[in-house]
């Protein structure tokens, strides 16, 4: 706890609102749960990157490939594409030293700070609008996109921003998350290079004998791309949070 409480007074970030909306305390959190989770959450790890391997050799050039939601970069695989691509540029809205800190062993890689929504100012003031993201599509340099494990992560801390700060009802809520979902999904397919999208398909809760307790839609009742690849992820193992429970979500691969 004390660790985690360093970590938050002695993190910077350029985007005010991600400390003000609990952006940063949630990326402090899922750091200390990774190394609690190592064991468990390795495998998808691997298989995140063999995922982004597959879809750099889908791209036709090798000058940028740009990656959104890439957090902790535990699931890049940073040295071959820093070898492959004459630009890596890694976009999250934060970034902690330890991310920082693996970046710079490498020339071309670029954190870049970055409310991919384009959408967080608006709606951290209550206003249930939802922007069309803009940034990095009048860039011809891109040839490859990686959206990697964000999509279905855009809508829950926004959405419980305004639902605890604004009385906005669950039905406005609801809405709004899909607003983000889908928002997203044609930012990506407005890009002229290849695009790929990993993301959860579906959670799974259990009981310490395996017996299936609830199922629910990531996606906020919006279809999802086909899958060509899909893998399971023990996000919540038994005791990590409930001594009783577990989670684990199916992770799927798209090409858009």
């Amino acid at each position: 706890m004390l660790k985690e409480l360093w970590q938050y007074v002695s993190s910077s970030t350029s985007l005010p609102l991600a400390k003000e909306m609990g952006f940063l305390k949630e990326a402090i959190a899922m750091e200390a749960r990774a190394k609690r989770c190592q064991q468990s959450w390795g495998g998808h790890y691997q298989s995140c990157q063999k995922a982004i391997l597959t879809a750099s050799q889908r791209a036709v050039q090798k000058r940028t490939v740009l990656i959104f939601g890439a957090g902790s970069l535990h699931d890049i695989p940073l040295g071959i594409l820093s070898a492959q691509f004459e630009r890596v540029l890694l976009v999250d809205l934060v970034f902690l030293n330890s991310a920082k800190a693996l970046a710079e062993q490498f020339d071309n890689i670029e954190l870049i700070e970055h409310d991919v929504t384009e959408s967080l100012v608006t709606i951290q003031n209550g206003q249930l609008f939802v922007e069309r993201p803009m940034a990095w599509l009048d860039d011809t340099t891109i040839d490859l996109v990686v959206s990697l494990n964000l999509i279905t992560q855009l809508p829950l801390i926004p959405v419980r921003w305004v639902m605890e700060h604004f009385e906005v009802s669950e039905i406005e809520g609801d809405i709004l998350g899909k607003q983000l979902i889908l928002a997203h999904l044609l930012y990506l397919k407005a890009f002229k290079g290849e695009v790929c999208l990993i993301a959860d398909r579906e959670g799974v809760e259990s009981d310490a004998t395996g017996k299936v307790l609830d199922c629910f839609d990531p996606w906020w009742d919006i279809e999802p791309p086909k899958a060509v690849n899909e893998w399971f992820w023990t996000l919540i193992p038994l005791g990590e949070v409930d001594k009783h429970t577990s989670q684990t979500n199916c992770v799927g691969v798209s090409f858009l």
